[in-house]
């Protein structure tokens, strides 16, 4: 048994094979941070990146449970974060299941395959609570909208099409959690998509892109709630965050050593004097997955569903 109660920081993550791996046009339209690339063996070039990136967080004690992506066109699938996320509430074990945004990602749900496989890993029930059920035509995608801290019981939601405020709501009141929303907009102006491309929380660490959030009272909520949490703030800027900076994630193996899962790309972009800072904290580990990042506009940490 891996044991998940009273963990802040998880061990273990599910991880989905991208075997239909491709361009989402669905999903391209309020995602700017995709990119379509031609004449190249895209779902042979995601599939060769996913192994190395587990092999290479088994080689250092992370856990990870591997599913297979739907038979159907999932081409996003590798993104599980979005339609799940797994808590520990009064000893109890739950698994939550949002709805999406696109017609073509809501075909990645496979709740009595992730359900059979935690329950086998982790050696106890989990309660499904299912977000879908009168959602009607809104969305609320999971940890790539929410930005959890559950050491201190917050979370952090910019508002789009994909961020219900009154979904969120609803999950944040079953867990308890202070919710804190806020508007962030890409370069272009238009609403970022999901929240862990400007913004992740760590045990000691935050990164956050302040510069994309507009509404200066917003803004300043933000930092002041990460300040009052006593992090120690990484401030990115849009160029950093397009490098997929914010799009990291911190876990702990199974000798309790914190990692900080990011990519390649978003290794390059920090300064010498983040790395420094970084690395008082973490053991950065950084995994290249440039079609993963490129095509799906994701990176290492929409790649991560973490297990509690």
């Amino acid at each position: 048994m891996i044991d998940a109660i009273n963990r802040v920081i998880a061990n273990t993550v599910v991880m989905v094979k991208p075997q239909h791996f491709s361009f989402n046009d669905e999903t391209a339209v309020n995602n700017a941070f995709q990119t379509k690339l031609t004449n190249l063996d895209i779902s042979a070039l995601a599939m060769d990146e996913f192994s190395s990136m587990v092999k290479k967080m088994r080689a250092v004690g992370i856990n990870v449970i591997e599913l297979d992506s739907p038979k159907c066109h999932t081409p996003d699938a590798v993104f599980p974060n979005n339609w799940f996320s797994t808590h520990v509430i009064l000893g109890k074990h739950y698994l939550y299941i949002y709805p999406m945004f696109s017609k073509n990602r809501q075909a990645e749900v496979q709740i009595a395959c992730l359900k059979n496989a935690l329950e086998q890993k982790m050696n106890v029930p989990y309660q499904v609570v299912d977000f879908r059920e009168n959602a009607g035509n809104r969305a609320l995608e999971g940890t790539g909208v929410f930005i959890f801290d559950h050491q201190q019981k917050y979370a952090f939601l910019s508002l789009s099409q994909r961020a219900d405020i009154e979904l969120a709501r609803k999950v944040t009141d079953q867990l308890g959690y202070r919710l804190i929303s806020f508007h962030s907009v890409d370069r272009t102006g238009a609403p970022i998509y999901h929240t862990n491309v400007m913004m992740s929380i760590g045990e000691k660490l935050a990164f956050v892109c302040l510069e994309s959030i507009a509404n200066k009272d917003e803004r300043d909520n933000v930092e002041s709630a990460l300040e009052a949490m006593g992090k120690e703030i990484i401030i990115l800027s849009y160029e950093q965050i397009y490098q997929m900076a914010a799009n990291v994630l911190e876990l702990v193996n199974d000798k309790e050593k914190h990692f900080l899962l990011l990519s390649e790309s978003a290794n390059q972009a920090f300064s010498k004097a983040q790395t420094q800072i970084i690395d008082r904290y973490v053991t950065r580990l950084p995994c290249d997955i440039p079609t993963i990042e490129t095509v799906g506009g994701g990176s290492v940490r929409c790649m991560l569903a973490e297990v509690f």
